[in-house]
């Protein structure tokens, strides 16, 4: 593998990663919204108030969405730091192929 497939395929985990958690913040906004007018009374919002609303949910969802990217990316990014490196792991690997001997 060469060094722009990694960094190609790299780029394209984030992307994902991005979009996912953009849908998934936005589908959490939708679903607050919908909760919202659940519980408010019809009679107790204009047309305006319920668009404003909206309008405030989906934000709240996509500052939400941008949080779970970021946490997500900062967890990939800390996860490099606690791995074995190669060396180490294949010296604590048992010679043998068995399992251990405990009952």
């Amino acid at each position: 593998m060469s060094e722009e497939e990694t960094v190609s395929r790299r780029t394209l985990g984030i992307l994902l990663l991005l979009a996912a958690s953009a849908l998934a913040g936005l589908v959490l906004g939708q679903w607050f919204y919908s909760l919202f007018l659940k519980t408010v009374p019809p009679l107790a919002l204009s047309s305006f108030n319920q668009a404003a609303a909206h309008a405030a949910f989906l934000l709240y969802g996509a500052v939400a969405g941008l949080a779970i990217f970021l946490l997500s990316l900062l967890a990939v990014v800390l996860s490099r730091f606690f791995e074995e490196p190669e060396s180490e792991a294949q010296e604590a690997r048992p010679a043998s192929g068995g399992g251990s001997s405990r009952r």
